[in-house]
C-alpha cells in the first residue's frame, strides 16, 4: 500500500477534527483474524456529557491492500479516572479495490481508554463488522489499540 495514502489520511483526520472542534485525535493499528492490518486515524467530539461521535478512517495493508475503512460511531462511555470504558454503534463504507466490491458497514464496538495524563490517552478496542457488498454479507472482529490527544 502506498505509505503516502496513510499520511494523508492521518493529516486530514487531524485537520478535519481540529476544525470540528474535537476532543481528541488520534492513530490506532488493529489487526483482524485473517491477519489483514488496518491503519486508522480517528477523531472524537463530545456531544453530551456521556456521548461522543467518533470518526474513523483506515487502510488496510498486506493482501487487500488499498482497502478503506471509514465509520462513524456514537460512544457511551462512563469516566472512572483514569479509566474510560465505552462501548458504541455506527456504520459507515469499506471501499476496496478490484476484485473485491465495495459495500456498506454496521459497526459495534466495545474498549477501555486508559488517560495517564490529562492530553494523552491510550486506548484499546473490539470493532465487529457486519459488511454488505456484492460478494454477499461478512462478518468479523477488529482488535485494535492506539493513542488519542485530548484537547
Amino acid at each position: 500500500m502506498n505509505r503516502s495514502a496513510i499520511v494523508w489520511g492521518v493529516l486530514a483526520s487531524i485537520l478535519l477534527g481540529a476544525c470540528g472542534s474535537a476532543t481528541t485525535i488520534g492513530i490506532g493499528v488493529g489487526v483482524e483474524p485473517t491477519e489483514i492490518l488496518m491503519v486508522n486515524a480517528l477523531t472524537e467530539i463530545s456531544i453530551g456529557p456521556s456521548f461522543d461521535l467518533r470518526a474513523e478512517a483506515g487502510f488496510a495493508t498486506g493482501e487487500l491492500a488499498g482497502l478503506m475503512l471509514a465509520t462513524a460511531t456514537i460512544l457511551y462511555h462512563v469516566p472512572v479516572p483514569p479509566f474510560d470504558p465505552f462501548i458504541g454503534i455506527g456504520g459507515g463504507a469499506a471501499v476496496t479495490p478490484p476484485p473485491f466490491s465495495t459495500g456498506i458497514v454496521a459497526e459495534g464496538v466495545a474498549g477501555l481508554r486508559v488517560i495517564p495524563v490529562e492530553s494523552v490517552a491510550v486506548f484499546a478496542q473490539v470493532r465487529f463488522l457486519v459488511r454488505w457488498s456484492g460478494d454477499g454479507v461478512t462478518t468479523g472482529p477488529i482488535y485494535e489499540a492506539g493513542v488519542q490527544l485530548r484537547f
